[in-house]
């Protein structure tokens, strides 16, 4: 029999990190003030005309393709026309051939504001994703030529998102250092129709996340123009993906490389918008995310850089909880099950019960698992997996 003393004593240490928890509740930093009304500025059937020229131009559009690499010509040009310095990195990833495109336009100060839009397409013609979404780099380029800034503005138009988005992480590298850059924004999927509100993904493949200041100015930025909140996830979704960290999309490649960065999704983290025909761009919906696009760049640029919180937490209301403390108190409600297992397992010996028959069977129970992770390894390690 376990003894029950024993047990209670080993939930002390996670009664006191409960409390601890209580007290580590902050107030969410507050978002950078809204500038102007971009109404006037970024028009969305402008946008989506762009959108279909492209698909006119080029169907195919995915990584490597000749496709792939005259929009990336277009780019370069249009960018070099309304007044940004162009930077053509070329590099090869699976054989194909790929190209970023980064446009940078001076400020009055060094500190830089990044907009990202993925270029090669998943499917054919994929209009209302990486269309849209070059068409609405195109269209901020179109805004801000001859419009001065504060800080130094970049828009860069990346290649292989669907290679494990190795086109940000070359961007990464060949950033300034993220002590300079106040935000990145990625856009993705921005002409899909959908009856679902946008999303906004702030999520690494480690347990960082994008800072709370820049969300919830992301946020307030959606809400302008669309008139609705973003989607949001609850506090047990926080937790599930705090516990088991996984990124999807070109945010998670800058994340971790240390820049602050969120995406902003018009069809949800993760977009199916590969099939979709130039009729399936929509113009409200495109012209919508992409002034609420434009909303928080100005935002950024009037204001200083947001407030990042913790680097991992958890959000409930307005609260915020350190993911610090909710490792601890995890680890302190696993003291006591771990307590109980020895106390068992000594009474067990020394009643002269058979157990190590019953640690074979659980360590073999365990052992297809650790087959199967070696296996996936292994996998990666030759290659035989995508990135």
């Amino acid at each position: 029999m376990i003894e029950p003393r024993i047990y209670r004593a080993a939930f002390v240490p996670a009664v006191v990190a409960v409390v601890l928890v209580m007290f580590s509740l902050e107030s969410s930093p507050r978002p950078l003030p809204q500038g102007l009304a971009a109404d006037v500025l970024f028009d969305g059937r402008q946008a989506s005309a762009t959108a279909r020229q492209l698909v006119a131009a080029a169907r195919d559009r995915r990584a490597g393709t000749a496709g792939d690499r005259a929009l990336a010509g277009r780019v370069r040009t249009t960018l070099a026309a309304r007044g940004f310095a162009v930077e053509v990195d070329r590099f090869e990833r699976d054989g194909k051939r790929l190209v970023n495109v980064i446009g940078r336009r001076a400020g009055k100060s060094r500190r830089q504001i990044v907009v990202l839009a993925a270029r090669d397409a998943s499917g054919v013609p994929d209009a209302a994703g990486s269309a849209a979404d070059t068409a609405a780099l195109i269209e901020l380029s179109r805004v801000f030529e001859g419009r001065p800034s504060r800080k130094t503005l970049v828009l860069a138009s990346v290649d292989g998102s669907t290679l494990g988005h190795v086109g940000a992480q070359r961007l990464a590298e060949r950033l300034d250092s993220s002590d300079l850059v106040d935000g990145v924004l990625v856009t993705s999927d921005l002409g899909a129709g959908s009856k679902e509100a946008p999303s906004i993904v702030s999520w690494s493949n480690d347990a960082t996340r994008a800072g709370i200041g820049l969300q919830r100015t992301v946020a307030e930025s959606l809400r302008q123009e669309l008139s609705r909140p973003a989607a949001g996830t609850g506090p047990a979704g926080q937790l599930a993906r705090l516990s088991f960290p996984i990124g999807i999309g070109a945010q998670g490649a800058l994340l971790e490389a240390g820049y602050d960065t969120v995406r902003i999704a018009g069809a949800g983290e993760v977009g199916d918008t590969g099939k979709s025909e130039p009729g399936a761009i929509d113009e409200d919906r495109l012209g919508g995310l992409g002034r609420a696009t434009l909303r928080t760049v100005t935002a950024l640029d009037q204001g200083g850089r947001p407030a990042h919180g913790p680097r991992a937490y958890v959000t409930a209301v307005s609260q915020v909880v350190p993911g610090l403390v909710l490792t601890l108190l995890g680890l302190t409600l696993i003291l006591p099950a771990l307590v109980a297992s020895v106390d068992a397992l000594a009474r067990a010996r020394r009643r002269r019960r058979a157990v190590f028959p019953w640690l074979r069977w659980l360590g073999g129970g365990a052992l297809a698992f650790a087959i199967g992770l070696g296996l996936a390894h292994l996998l990666a390690v030759v290659g035989a997996t995508p990135d």
